[in-house]
């Protein structure tokens, strides 16, 4: 019997914390986290993980608990992740997997396998060195020669990813987009379905987003991003968790290359960025049920609405919320 997962995936501020945390408190479940930047730990307010109040509400996992100098790739999510979903059912409880990393939620939910003898840690190390001095466009340019198809599927600004599938490229005899083609195929262990919470209205994402970085600034942003900072001061290469928008585009104010307001006016749109990239992807899942919360108004209303589809779909039943039960094959 395939293991259930509800997954509440999507680009940021929709108001994915909420409602997964809502939906945990429903359905008896725990929130596993599919973030990629909300790994680390001291960054909670840049990489909007839950806070002490809604860490409360439902058991959270996956948030908060890896160094800044350390890095977690995609197949390290896969495997974490996977044990934590089987830990959770072992428990009689249902796994909430609440996220916008869209290769983290894709990559788990449809079984993707990964292999990593073809890896190299002081290649990495030149080729971080590398994409510190000549930028992310001229490595992605290099990974187009290397690789096209794996150019056209990853982003210039995914530094992270362009440098594994380079390094996968130079140590081995094939593409990296061929191993991913492999990783594929391996079909998913989990029956699942996934909402992704949105505005019709594109403007209101992007007044919500804004919102959002003032609050962050709020409750401290310049002081993490600040500790952050210090840390890269004094490493070889940059961590990985410099790279989250939020952080590195405070670097310049710190260095007195501009002012605050326009490092916060550069956060503000790197995350308007981001959530068009987010809805680009999402929408190329099949099966995804959208949430338009301009026109459901509350958590407790998109609430309903993913009780109501899991019921129609046979993925719930009455007797199985009484219970506190999980999958129905």
């Amino acid at each position: 019997m395939k293991q259930m997962v509800v997954a509440i995936t999507g680009p940021t501020a929709t108001g994915k914390t909420a409602l997964g945390i809502a939906l945990a408190r429903e359905l008896d479940g725990e929130v596993v986290s599919c973030d990629s930047m909300q790994v680390y730990k001291d960054l909670a307010v840049g990489t909007a993980q839950p806070d002490a109040e809604e860490l409360t509400q439902a058991r959270h996992h996956l948030i908060g608990f890896l160094d800044w100098d350390k890095s977690f790739s995609v197949s390290d999510y896969v495997k974490l992740a996977g044990e934590t979903i089987s830990d959770i059912h072992r428990r009689g409880k249902l796994p909430i997997l609440v996220g916008g990393t869209g290769l983290y939620a894709r990559s788990l939910l449809r079984g993707f396998t990964f292999k990593d003898e073809c890896r190299d840690d002081a290649l990495r190390d030149k080729l971080y060195t590398e994409a510190q001095e000549l930028g992310p466009e001229k490595m992605h340019k290099k990974l187009s020669l290397m690789d096209p198809v794996s150019a056209q599927e990853i982003h210039p600004n995914n530094v992270k990813r362009v440098l594994r599938a380079i390094e996968y490229c130079m140590l081995s005899s094939e593409p990296f987009s061929q191993q991913t083609a492999r990783s594929r195929q391996a079909g998913s262990p989990y029956r699942y379905m996934m909402f992704c919470p949105v505005f019709r209205d594109r403007h209101e994402l992007y007044r919500r987003i804004d919102i959002r970085v003032e609050r962050m600034l709020e409750n401290g942003l310049l002081r993490e991003a600040k500790r952050l900072y210090s840390f890269c001061e004094n490493s070889v290469k940059y961590p990985t968790a410099a790279q989250s928008i939020g952080y590195k585009e405070l670097f310049p104010y710190f260095n007195g290359e501009i002012s605050l307001a326009e490092a916060v006016e550069n956060i503000k749109r790197e995350s308007r960025r981001y959530a068009k990239r987010q809805l680009t992807w999402f929408s190329r899942e099949p099966d995804i049920h959208y949430l338009y919360m301009d026109e459901l108004y509350s958590t407790d209303n998109a609430l309903k609405e993913c009780i109501d589809i899991l019921e129609s779909r046979g993925l719930y039943t009455d007797a199985d919320l009484n219970e506190g039960g999980n999958a129905i094959e």
